[in-house]
């Protein structure tokens, strides 16, 4: 069989919480979720798999039934996530209209949340719930062979009018068992960051599952715990990216340094072999201090992201962040210091939160000094603890993601934690938030001075100057 793995267009994302300039300016990735279902495809069964990145190739709605005429698959996979729902939904249909007869699967992770309302969409013939490598291939073999499809660990199908879910399969323990994603499937040289100094860009994964207990977090279908590669096979990875002309790593770990040891070894990995690639990681305070960052920077570790969320300790504590603050502003420093940029992430509009915590929040902000720093509203996410709180206390009063998911609309706008502000207000004091750090003398000088090309200067000059024409607050009621 031929097998078409789509990222579809993202024309009608759902209204985010974010301003256009943080959401547009950030760059193109690859999808990872689906170069790591091809190569396992490629590599175990002998289907021809190809992926077709609307983003990366420029392909509206409009094109789409005549692209996949071109393609003529026998069978679309299609990645859906909430937030993309209806971009997943017109792609069903425009692969239906191109040809009735070829099945449609979705995956990804509104699938694992909501797989009967999914199911339930008349152009979806199949989903596949959790981590979809090993069960997507034995999919493809037992529907080309018409075998059992209960035995499928994950699949959901319709049968004689009735939907059908198997059970979930156990997350993948062995990650070193996955074969590297198939960069091959994909325009490489097309996928860029406004954070990097050169491009092309690649995403990676070196680790599944995050052992924190945020309340906030949305990564339900990873799991609690941490399953990692070998340094071995990460830094093998790194090399064959290096050699094929990528000049940036984003690594897309929740959390990439859970393990010192496995950090340590595997920065000692690449300086062995002399590899000189810059890289990106995530990671969380806690388990930052000299010796980790000292052998990050002696890697080629260019930037790590650190979750703050809040520079109140009352909301740090709500959140479960886990954090002290002290210790966060520490860490910053030597982080600063090893010469390795930051980019810290920050919420307001949290439980209780009051207009004077939210500004310690952007205090904390411009004290801690990053290189970048990402604001956005709170948005309880469908399967968060949050979101269950929000319901449980009655802040919403009908299960708001659940409806979506029922009956998804262009127009929906997901609710905030509007207990104490109104969405108006979070928006003005955001917009306030992102103009008081980016718009200091000090920090533009900083900035301009990093950096290092004409490519770099002008893919940031453009982001700056719509970060400036950002509407200024208004509307702001409360008090500051």
């Amino acid at each position: 069989m031929k097998i078409l793995l789509i990222q579809p267009p993202d024309s009608h994302m759902i209204t985010t919480n974010v301003p256009a300039v943080v959401d547009e300016e950030t760059g193109l990735y690859p999808p990872l979720g689906l170069l790591y279902v091809a190569a396992f495809a490629e590599t175990n069964t002998s289907h021809t798999v190809e992926i077709l990145d609307c983003l990366a190739e420029r392909i509206d709605h409009d094109r789409m039934v005549d692209t996949i005429r071109e393609r003529k698959p026998d069978l679309a996979g299609v990645q859906a996530m909430t937030f993309t729902l209806i971009d997943a939904i017109l792609t069903a249909k425009a692969v239906k209209e191109a040809d009735p007869s070829i099945p449609v699967l979705l995956g990804g992770p509104h699938v694992y949340i909501y797989p009967e309302e999914t199911l339930s969409i008349p152009q979806v013939d199949y989903i596949l719930r959790g981590e979809a490598e090993e069960t997507f291939s034995q999919f493809l073999e037992t529907l080309n062979s018409g075998g059992d499809l209960s035995l499928i660990p994950g699949l959901g199908y319709k049968q004689n009018g009735d939907l059908r879910l198997n059970p979930l399969p156990a997350f993948l323990s062995d990650l070193d068992r996955l074969p590297l994603p198939a960069r091959h499937l994909v325009p490489q040289e097309r996928y860029y960051s406004v954070l990097a100094k050169a491009s092309p860009v690649t995403t990676m994964m070196t680790s599944r599952g995050c052992p924190m207990r945020c309340i906030f977090c949305d990564r339900p279908h990873l799991g609690k715990t941490f399953r990692y590669r070998s340094a071995e096979s990460v830094v093998r990875e790194m090399e064959l990216c290096s050699n094929s002309g990528i000049k940036e790593i984003f690594v897309y770990d929740d959390t990439f340094s859970i393990r010192k040891d496995r950090v340590l070894e595997v920065c000692r990995s690449i300086q062995e072999k002399k590899l000189k690639i810059h890289w990106d990681i995530r990671a969380h305070v806690n388990t930052m201090d000299e010796k980790v960052l000292d052998a990050l920077s002696e890697a080629g570790c260019t930037r790590i992201h650190y979750g703050v969320e809040s520079g109140n300790p009352d909301i740090v504590k709500i959140l479960r962040k886990g954090i002290d603050l002290k210790h966060t502003e520490r860490v910053f420093r030597i982080t600063r210091e090893r010469g390795i940029a930051t980019l810290a992430y920050f919420m307001i509009g949290n439980p209780t939160e009051t207009v004077a915590q939210i500004e310690d929040t952007f205090r904390f902000a411009r004290k801690l000094n990053p290189d970048y720093a990402h604001i956005a509203i709170t948005t309880p996410f469908p399967a968060t603890e949050l979101y269950r709180l929000g319901l449980e206390a009655g802040l919403y009063e009908r299960d708001f993601w659940r409806d979506f998911a029922r009956d998804p609309k262009p127009d929906f706008v997901p609710r905030v934690w509007d207990e104490v502000l109104t969405r108006e207000e979070l928006i003005a004091l955001m917009q306030r938030g992102y103009r008081r750090f980016y718009m200091r003398p000090a920090y533009l000088a900083r900035r301009v001075f990093a950096v290092r090309s004409w490519d770099e200067f002008l893919r940031k000059a453009k982001a700056g100057l719509r970060l400036l024409r950002m509407k200024k607050p208004d509307g702001l009621k409360h008090p500051t």
